[in-house]
């Protein structure tokens, strides 16, 4: 096997691993969060995180992206982006400390501009650490990766639970934030101190400002649209709704941040190797997005069908009414499942411009659905959601006609057995949804029979059809069945 298919493959293990490892503390963290903080507290942190998302996009300009993508890298270019990093962090974190007093007035002293306040000190933080993460993705480093990102994710997940139990509300989530930017910053510097940026300095500036404004103009709206819906609740519906909007979309932003992220963290830099080095990399995006539905259809159709048991069980009675929120963003994840590798794709190719138009355009309709649904109710903003995803792919198609590896007919032919897959695997769920009284009667129990009947379904659904993913899920047991052996043997 190519040395290469070996380290893309180590890469998305590791890569895999650091989501599901943070991904086991972040539910224990949410399910014992939920009990202790009310929908209100919970939407006074979601309606704070909106607010700084531009700010959060902002505050890295687009530099990490050059840094993995760029051709030739030099001590100069890493200078220029760890500088310009810094310079637009701090004067961001200025910004957000001088502002929140504003914001707690237009909330109404709902104390939003208390949790802005303790976000302002991770940008101070961040310059610190984002160009040694940037050089160790271009690197595929995934290894050192998973030890500093899990090491932020635990400190985050850990401190949650602690500052919460003893009575600090709201503003636990925001000093745990603050306390996982820490330590990631200080995972750097013990873990990749080779990748650090030696000094300052403001070479080549030009360049990687004119990618950093395509790409942060793409990272702004993309940003702006996923938090948009959450800002216009908590203004429009008030922040209880907001509390039950983020719990909702809870289990879609888990599985998006530990799957699809994991995902695209190693499709990013694969892809602008490919493209460097033998120009193939849409063949790789189709095989990527082949794999990615594979597995995120068929959870995010479970998903919404076991909407109910979901969040009862993970986050109590009292969130009940973001069940209908759930099952519509789910809805709109199976949609968007399509299009979450495509800026990623763009950006690795050197078509930062498309992409970014792109983004601002369906991201403008994404803000202006948001608005028109806020004034009927938190389930019409969340299935609004679905059309929004709806005008993205379309807007994407457009796009990509310009690859003929990419085709209509050619990426509806590769998807057919990720469509298979998704039916086998709701057949049960369906049957234990539509079955009188079995979950209302015996939720757990029949929570635990959807789950290992629709993970049968994947499965035999796999088998059938002969999906791509099996290929690398014989791979795995493989090489785990040899490291085994060879541990026996010694």
């Amino acid at each position: 096997m190519p040395a290469k298919n070996l380290s893309l493959r180590r890469s998305l293990f590791f890569s895999f691993a650091e989501k599901y490892t943070s991904f086991v503390f972040a539910v224990a963290s949410i399910v014992i969060v939920s009990r202790l903080l009310t929908p209100k507290e919970i939407g006074v942190y979601s309606v704070a995180v909106g607010l700084t998302t531009l700010a959060n996009t902002l505050r890295t300009f687009g530099v990490s992206s050059y840094l993995v993508q760029v051709t030739h890298l030099t001590e100069d270019i890493i200078r220029t982006s760890f500088t310009i990093n810094l310079i637009i962090a701090w004067v961001l974190a200025l910004v957000l400390f001088a502002t929140s007093w504003q914001v707690d007035t237009f909330f109404h002293g709902a104390g939003v501009g208390r949790v802005m306040r303790v976000q302002s000190g991770s940008f101070i933080l961040v310059p610190f650490g984002i160009t040694a993460m940037a050089l160790l993705k271009r690197n595929m480093a995934f290894g050192t990766l998973y030890k500093i990102n899990v090491s932020s994710s635990i400190t985050n997940s850990c401190t949650t639970v602690g500052l919460a139990f003893v009575g600090f509300g709201y503003m636990s989530m925001a000093w745990a934030s603050l306390a996982g930017m820490l330590v990631m910053v200080l995972g750097c510097a013990v873990w990749s101190h080779e990748y650090r940026a030696r000094g300052v300095g403001l070479t080549g500036w030009r360049d990687i400002l004119s990618f950093g404004a395509k790409m942060t103009a793409t990272d702004i709206a993309v940003d702006l649209g996923q938090q948009s819906a959450n800002i216009v609740v908590g203004k429009m519906l008030g922040l209880t709704a907001a509390g039950f909007y983020s719990r909702g979309y809870g289990p879609v932003n888990m599985f998006r941040e530990k799957i699809v992220a994991a995902v695209k963290a190693v499709t990013f830099p694969a892809l602008a190797a490919e493209h460097r080095e033998r120009a193939m990399a849409p063949q790789l995006f189709l095989r990527a997005l082949v794999y990615l539905t594979g597995v995120s259809w068929p959870f995010f159709a479970f998903a919404a069908l076991m909407a109910f048991p979901m969040i009862r069980i993970m986050f109590g009675d009292q969130w009940d009414a973001a069940v209908p929120v759930m099952r519509w963003l789910c809805g709109a994840a199976i949609v968007g499942t399509l299009i979450y590798l495509s800026n990623s794709f763009f950006v690795a190719v050197g078509r930062v411009g498309p992409s970014a138009v792109v983004e601002v355009q369906y991201q403008l309709a994404a803000l202006v659905l948001a608005i028109a649904a806020g004034f009927f109710s938190v389930e019409a903003v969340a299935a609004s959601q679905v059309l929004v995803y709806v005008i993205a792919a379309a807007l994407y198609h457009r796009r990509m006609r310009d690859f003929d590896a990419l085709a209509l007919g050619k990426c509806a032919r590769a998807l057919m057995p990720s469509v298979a897959v998704t039916i086998t695997t709701i057949i049960v769920p369906i049957a234990v949804l539509l079955w009188p009284g079995l979950l209302s009667g015996h939720l757990i129990p029949a929570f635990v029979v959807a789950v290992l009947g629709a993970g049968g379904g994947w499965l035999a659904g796999a088998i059938v059809v002969r999906h791509p993913l099996l290929d690398e899920l014989r791979l795995t047991a493989s090489r785990s069945l040899d490291t085994l052996g060879s541990f026996r043997k010694v």
